[in-house]
This record gives structure tokens, C-alpha cells and sequence, in this order.
């Protein structure tokens, strides 16, 4: 079973994958969690239309949801196969911090159902926002259902977007003929909506190596981004965190943590972290939101932060993500954190106030 944020993803990140499953005589479905359909720009020359309503989004969903079953009939994969949730495109991550029972019951019930023996799911270290959001989705269904369907399933992470450290260090690589590159670039072609602005960095996926991470429930938390480093304390989150000035860096940093609480029930927190500005405007930031140690590296702003967990239970993951948005994408992705009893501290950090979540969900 391959979970998929769009339409495309089936061909741009296994779909050497996916033929290798079709020869092997494997049974395959393919679950698009959104149909691609806010993705404005593409549709915007294609249609020759500035202003989008919903009607014109939902017709191009389901002009994107037609490409994804021709890529999939290219690789030999029924269109049966196939399954399209129709969550918001562009939302996974507003979706994840407020509104996520729905989606990940729906996630829980298809994962449960189909029982798959291997699950490919996206990396919490992709760039693009749905990507790592629907990853974090994913792992809290696992989680509900009994990781792994009590055992009986082998969950690997892929990446489409970004150059992680976190994932490449650990990834496998799948071996692929020119046979498959061949059709691999002919299920690329078959997303034409997607070509029409971004047609060399499509095509070049083609020739670029499948890579697959095995996830773990209690995998070792590796700092990514300005997150530079992260430990966890039975009733506290410590982290490093070093913002150096970008270009295209408009809205200011906010942090994310989520995990569940005693009951089960998943919580978010969501806190403010200052931008660039000047140091005194950084420093009152700093003592109204998250009372960290501020200080600077150059014309880099550094920041050390104990977040109180009181509200998250520490036999569970947390999951932390600094968002920082470039265009539609992020710096980095999500980190995963494993529960206290198990937590692997990357780095130590020096005692600092704690923080104080701006919302907490």
C-alpha cells in the first residue's frame, strides 16, 4: 500500500517500486489522500483564468485525478486500485494541528482493512507541508491501530521534496533497470497539468534513484533545519533552535508539537517564535512567548527552550516541527521524539526557562 499527499507522488517517488510489486504478483493499492486540486498556478496558464472558484478547483481535481489513473495503468497497476480521500489541498498541516479525528479515523479504517504487508508512506522530513504533515497523520493511525498491525507490516518512509539529512543519512536505495527508468518517465508524462510549469524538474526524477527509510516506532530524533538540536525530559522538551536570516522568509516562525495525552487523545501546542528583528524587539518576543536564552551569531538569531509537557504523556511520541515557509514549502520537515522512558538525547542543553504555548488544542 502506497499513501500518497497527490496525485503524482505515485510516479515521482515509487513508481519503480510499484512495477517491481506488479511483476512480483503483489496486490496493490494506492490511497491519494488530496486530488492536487489548489495547486492555482499550473491551472491558472493552463486555463487561461486568474480568478479560481471552487467549481474550477474541483474541475481540476478531477482532471488530476484522471492523470494519476493513466500514470498508474502505465505501471501496471489497475485503476481499481486506487483510492482518493479528497482531503484539502494545501490544508494537511491546518488539518493535523485542528481538525484531524475525521482524517485519521478514515486512515485507520483503510490501513486496518487492507492490512497491507508493506506500507509506503511520506517522510516526515519532506519539505512540502502536506507531505510531512500526512507522514505525522499516518504514524498517529499506526500508532491507534496497533503499530504496525501487530507487527505484521513493514512501514518505509519516502521524500519527494528537499535534500534532509535526517532521511538521506539512513536511506536504502532501490535498484532500478532501464526498463523502469523508461516507464517511470512515461508515468511522469501522463501528469501533464503538473508539466506545464515545472516539465525539467519533473522529467528529472525520472533518473533519480528511489530512496526508502525503514521507520521504527522509537527511532533516534535527528535535528533538522533550525532545530539543531533536541532532548527530551520526563516533563520537559529541550531544543536549540537557530534561525539565520532568508530570503522569501515573510511570516514569522511558529513551532509546533503535538502528541497525545494520557487518555489517548491527541494534543497540539502551537507557540510564536520571533523572527529576524531588531535584538530588542527580539528580546520582548522572547520574554511574552517562549522565555527562552536569546542570543546571536553574527546577524543569526539563536534561542534555547524548555517546553512543558504537562499535557502530553510520556509514553507517547511527541512530534515537533518549526515552520518556515519559502513559497509553499518549509525549511525542513517534523522531527518525531520518542517517549521519555526511551528518548535518545542528541545534544544537552544548558537549564532555561520554560516556555509558554501561545495555543494549545
Amino acid at each position: 500500500m502506497m499513501i500518497a499527499p497527490h496525485p503524482d507522488d505515485e510516479s515521482l517517488a515509487c513508481s519503480v517500486l510499484l512495477q517491481q510489486a506488479v511483476r512480483a504478483g503483489s496486490a496493490i493499492r494506492v490511497v491519494y489522500a488530496t486530488d492536487g486540486d489548489d495547486n492555482a498556478w499550473p491551472q491558472r496558464v493552463l486555463e487561461r483564468k486568474w480568478h479560481l472558484n471552487a467549481s474550477d478547483r474541483r474541475r481540476w481535481g478531477r482532471l488530476r485525478r484522471t492523470e494519476a489513473l493513466a500514470a498508474l495503468r502505465v505501471l501496471g497497476v489497475s485503476p481499481s486500485a486506487a483510492r482518493f480521500l479528497g482531503v484539502p489541498d494545501q490544508k494537511l498541516t491546518a488539518l493535523l494541528m485542528c481538525d484531524r479525528r475525521r482524517a485519521l479515523e478514515r486512515l485507520v479504517t483503510i490501513i486496518a482493512d487492507w492490512a497491507p504487508t508493506d506500507l509506503l508512506v511520506p517522510s516526515i522530513s519532506d519539505t512540502h507541508p502536506d507531505h510531512s504533515a500526512l507522514a505525522v497523520m499516518t504514524r498517529l493511525a499506526l500508532s491507534e491501530s496497533a503499530w504496525g498491525v501487530a507487527g505484521r507490516v513493514s512501514v518505509w518512509g519516502y521524500t519527494v521534496h528537499g535534500r534532509s539529512p535526517a532521511f538521506f543519512v539512513h536511506a536504502q536505495t532501490v535498484r532500478q533497470s532501464e526498463i523502469e527508468t523508461t516507464t517511470k518517465l512515461q508515468a511522469i508524462r501522463c501528469h501533464k497539468t503538473q508539466l506545464k510549469l515545472s516539465r525539467k524538474r519533473f522529467l528529472a526524477y525520472a533518473a533519480r534513484p528511489e530512496r526508502l527509510v525503514k521507520i521504527g516506532r522509537d527511532d533516534k530524533t535527528i535535528p533538522d533545519g533550525s532545530i539543531v538540536s533536541v532532548s527530551r525530559l520526563p516533563h520537559s522538551l529541550c531544543m536549540e533552535v537557530r534561525l539565520s536570516p532568508k530570503a522569501m522568509r515573510t511570516s514569522q516562525p511558529m513551532l509546533f508539537v503535538l502528541g497525545s495525552d494520557e487518555a489517548g487523545s491527541v494534543r497540539c501546542a502551537t507557540i510564536r517564535v520571533p523572527a529576524r528583528s531588531s535584538r530588542a524587539e527580539l528580546l520582548d518576543s522572547v520574554s511574552l512567548n517562549w522565555i527562552g536564552v536569546a542570543r546571536y551569531y553574527g546577524n543569526a538569531f539563536s534561542g534555547d527552550l524548555r517546553i512543558p509537557l504537562s499535557i502530553f504523556s510520556p509514553a507517547h511520541a511527541i512530534f515537533v516541527k518549526l515552520e518556515r515557509r519559502s513559497w509553499f514549502f518549509d525549511e525542513a520537515g517534523w522531527l518525531q521524539v520518542p517517549p521519555a522512558r526511551s528518548a535518545q538525547i542528541v545534544e544537552p542543553i544548558h537549564d532555561v526557562p520554560e516556555a509558554r504555548p501561545l495555543a494549545i488544542r
